[in-house]
């Protein structure tokens, strides 16, 4: 459960990072976390402010946000610098410009072809905009394995034994 908590951390801390590439599993993670978010703001907005009178802080946030849902305002503010980010470097896996994220600007007609793009397959190996990410990750795991294996040395009896 940490690296789901590590991978978001990493996600959201290149939220204003455009150069590179992001695969699959990243974008569609923090897609999903975003979109729960969001339902819970909106759940919370709902709940709080359409049933009960907002008193003290609530109501310094609804004077503030015009009487409109806060805790969506609030979600959108700061999280949907990520989405845009990691959107822009999924497209770049897939060796698209960033520009293509426009598509979404337009009503439902540029999400069809925004979803069949960040859904398919990255490039493999090197693009114009970097390494494959998979690749690095590959890497980087077997680079984890060798360094947390045990060293052995050849002992005299033929056998190994492990270095202190």
């Amino acid at each position: 459960m940490f690296g789901l908590y590590g991978k978001l951390y990493d996600i959201l801390r290149q939220s204003f990072s455009y150069a590179g590439r992001s695969p699959r599993k990243d974008f569609w993670l923090y897609v999903t976390v975003y979109a729960l978010l969001y339902f819970a703001a909106l759940g919370a907005d709902v709940s709080y402010y359409r049933m009960t009178e907002p008193t003290g802080f609530f109501l310094s946030l609804q004077t503030l946000f015009n009487g409109h849902e806060p805790f969506v305002w609030i979600h959108l503010v700061t999280l949907t610098p990520a989405l845009v980010a990691i959107t822009v470097r999924r497209l770049h896996d897939r060796g698209h410009s960033g520009w293509w994220s426009a598509l979404y600007l337009v009503p439902v007609l540029g999400l069809i072809p925004m979803v069949a793009m960040l859904a398919r397959k990255g490039q493999v190996g090197f693009n114009r905009f970097g390494p494959n990410p998979l690749a690095l990750a590959m890497v980087e795991a077997a680079d984890r394995e060798i360094q947390q294996a045990p060293a052995t040395v050849p002992s005299s009896q033929g056998q190994y034994a492990a270095a202190e």
